[in-house]
C-alpha cells in the first residue's frame, strides 16, 4: 500500500487514523499483527480503530 499522505491542517487523529488505516490494510486486516507493527496492545488498537471509525471501513 502506498504511504500515508499528509496534508498541511490535517490534526494528530487524522494523522494516527491514516497509519493505522495503512498498517491494518498492509496485514489484510490482521489486527494482532498490525498492533505489533505500531507498537501498541491489541486492546488499544481494538480502541482506536473503534474511536476512528474504521470498523466498517475493511472491505472499502
Amino acid at each position: 500500500p502506498a504511504p500515508p499522505t499528509y496534508r498541511p491542517g490535517m490534526t494528530l487523529d487524522d494523522m494516527e487514523r491514516q497509519v493505522i488505516r495503512t498498517v491494518l490494510d498492509s496485514v489484510d486486516w490482521n489486527r494482532r499483527q498490525a498492533a505489533q507493527r505500531l507498537g501498541i496492545g491489541e486492546r488499544t488498537l481494538y480502541r482506536k480503530v473503534k474511536r476512528y471509525g474504521l470498523e466498517g471501513e475493511r472491505d472499502g
